[in-house]
């Protein structure tokens, strides 16, 4: 009797189980829709990009044309009908001229969850494949979102937070400020000015051809440079950071948390601002 008993009760914990899981994944939304724009845009002009969670990709064509394709996807963890009603309040907004445009995540009319005392709302991820000229100047600001630029030149601003970022083929003046992300660059080449905060940060086939500065608070960077790159250092060190060169560095004056020195005879200047990290140069 107890073994049937046993069977009986397996039984109904497993069909518990499935039921359970089969509301969990009915309460999951699938909502999306895709939006879509060509616009002209002359090639030297401004390009501003702002938008909050999800992702960017972001690349030079030939055509004096930006094209922006959107996919607006609710977030998993809200319900089939909330979900729905993000996605369809969610907007893009697309403003300005041939030579100065915006794009922007609006989620202004997201509805709140509970009302709007509650102050509760999730907002849609918003996944971003632009193309525009090479030349143009760029301010691009995102926050929670995965961003990829490629192939660009002239100046560029990039402000991110909670993001990680890959940067390759740019050459210009590039202001980078990341909060709690990860910095890749690859095939930079002009001057940088960059400030980071708890972020790692990868540079390789970097070329530095205008005064520059770096600015870390709890990070780890690594600058990968031509063996015939030169530069005058300027470091600024707290007793909780490290510094290595890979490079000769001909020492003109140091102190107890700071020096200045020279690489193959002195050049641009790179300023480096550090507390609690590392900053290692190294050969390409």
């Amino acid at each position: 009797m107890k073994k049937y008993t046993f069977a009986i009760l397996a039984t109904l914990a497993l069909l518990a189980l499935q039921v359970s899981q089969a509301t969990l994944a009915a309460g999951q939304s699938t909502a999306s829709r895709d939006f879509k724009k060509t616009v002209e845009f002359e090639a030297g002009g401004d390009f501003t990009l702002s938008t909050d969670k999800g992702s960017v990709r972001l690349t030079s064509w030939d055509n004096n044309q930006i094209e922006i394709s959107a996919r607006i996807e609710a977030d998993k963890n809200v319900n089939d009908d909330y979900g729905r009603r993000s996605v369809e309040a969610t907007r893009i907004d697309v403003t300005g001229n041939t030579r100065s445009l915006t794009v922007r995540s609006n989620f202004d009319d997201v509805p709140y969850k509970d009302g709007f005392a509650n102050h509760s709302r999730t907002i849609p991820h918003i996944h971003y494949e632009i193309r525009a000229p090479r030349n143009l100047n760029l301010h691009v600001n995102v926050d929670r979102s995965n961003l990829t630029i490629e192939g660009f030149k002239g100046k560029a601003r990039i402000d991110a937070d909670r993001t990680p970022l890959k940067a390759s083929d740019l050459d210009g003046d590039l202001h980078i400020q990341v909060d709690r992300g990860e910095l890749k660059l690859a095939n930079v080449r002009g001057r940088f000015d960059i400030n980071a905060d708890r972020t790692n940060g990868y540079f390789q086939g970097m070329q530095i051809e205008g005064d520059s500065r770096l600015e870390i608070d709890r990070g780890e960077f690594e600058l990968r440079m031509p063996d015939s790159q030169a530069l005058t250092i300027n470091a600024n060190m707290s007793r909780r950071e490290s510094f290595d060169s890979e490079f000769g560095v001909t020492m003109k004056t140091s102190g107890r948390h700071s020096f200045e020195g020279a690489i193959n005879g002195g050049g641009p200047k790179l300023s480096i601002e550090a507390d609690r990290g590392r900053v290692s140069l190294k050969r390409q």
